[in-house]
């Protein structure tokens, strides 16, 4: 388990912190101190590894993915009258399955010291809040095309600005403020389109749902980047442990709440969807921590971003009833990725602010 053992430890002495950079790596050093069971390295730092184009293969599966996701859980829920042939909670645990399978595989091919590996506690709340997010979303689109749903939930960017401001005190531009309000504002013109197309699948319900959504969301991720950026597990042995918790959530909750007496009624076609939808759910989900391993999280945030577009140009061919791709919308979009531009352009600048070098080693 994670605890935290109080074993005699020496720090080496350093001079006050003199500046924000300072401040960050000596916090992120004390991190250490959490995990003395793990081989520590004389740097951790938040430099990309790689670059675009040698990342190409895993954005490209990941946009692939990511549509095909959309469009298998929407057409999932279209083809049954609004409804799932299964209980939404199989869907979710066959995705964690999925994906915990298949880490577990890679970590088999490439030799990994799965005995080393340690239970991780500390992972099953972010694996709570996307278990809560992946119910919500589903739930959501019963009612709601993937491109609105999208468009609403990326409030998450205004919340991932309080959070770095209120809870880690970093500091946040003007021009973010104003990025966080595009994002915003591209929330009443996405509900705009809706009613000028004749739709109402926008409700204070779902708005409800969204922002809720959009908040665990940002809770997990926060918490996902703290570990990635300063546990020394791999990224393999976290993974693993958050989609073990993942799928024990959703076990208990369905042996709890789910009805399974619809799955003696499954009709062929119905298992080929949701197996379909499950698949390309965890091939995407898969793809997020190789591309922030890489890169960073703001090409994560940009290829949402890109998806959306594609993703909405897609709903509109395959769903011309439930979806328009109008002017309103088109603005909504518009308004939402210059929001993202103008947060996230500050945030690609300092790559290099938290590292921790040997004089902060721990002796």
């Amino acid at each position: 388990m994670d605890s935290i053992t109080a074993p005699t430890t020496v720090v080496a002495e350093s001079p006050p912190p003199s500046n924000i950079n300072d401040i960050e790596a000596t916090t992120a050093s004390s991190l250490l101190l959490l995990h003395p069971t793990h081989t520590q390295h004389n740097k951790i730092s938040l430099e990309r590894k790689s670059n675009l184009r040698k990342t190409s293969g895993f954005i490209l599966v990941y946009l692939v993915m990511e549509t095909w996701k959309q469009m298998s859980n929407y057409s999932l829920s279209l083809s049954h009258g609004g409804l799932y042939p299964v209980p939404s909670t199989i869907i979710v645990l066959a995705t964690e399955l999925t994906k915990l399978i298949l880490v577990l595989a890679w970590a088999m091919m490439t030799r990994a010291r799965v005995k080393e590996w340690r239970p991780c506690v500390k992972l099953s709340a972010p694996a709570f809040c996307y278990f809560v997010t992946n119910l919500l979303y589903l739930l959501a689109l019963r009612s709601t095309p993937p491109p609105l749903w999208m468009v609403l939930i990326q409030t998450r960017t205004l919340y991932t600005a309080l959070g770095y401001l209120v809870v880690f005190g970093r500091e946040v531009s003007l021009g973010q403020i104003g990025g966080c309000l595009l994002v915003v504002v591209s929330l009443p013109l996405a509900h705009a389109s809706e009613l000028q197309a004749g739709h109402s699948s926008i409700t204070t319900l779902t708005l409800f749902f969204s922002q809720l959504a959009a908040l665990l969301s940002t809770v997990a991720s926060l918490i996902i980047e703290m570990a990635l950026k300063n546990d020394l597990r791999s990224v393999v042995e976290q993974q693993m442990w958050l989609y073990l918790w993942g799928s024990l959530l959703a076990l208990l909750s369905l042996s709890v709440h789910s009805d399974l007496s619809t799955l003696a009624h499954l009709k062929l076609w119905s298992v080929v969807y949701v197996l379909t939808a499950v698949l390309s759910s965890a091939l995407a989900g898969l793809c997020v921590p190789f591309i922030i391993k890489n890169l960073d999280t703001i090409a994560k945030d940009y290829l949402v971003a890109v998806n959306n577009i594609l993703l909405s140009v897609v709903t509109a061919v395959l769903f011309p009833l439930s979806f328009t791709f109008n002017p309103l919308y088109l603005a909504s979009l518009v308004v939402l990725l210059s929001g993202i531009w103008l947060y996230e352009k500050k945030e690609s600048l300092p790559c290099q602010h938290s590292s921790i070098t040997k004089s902060q080693r721990i002796i």
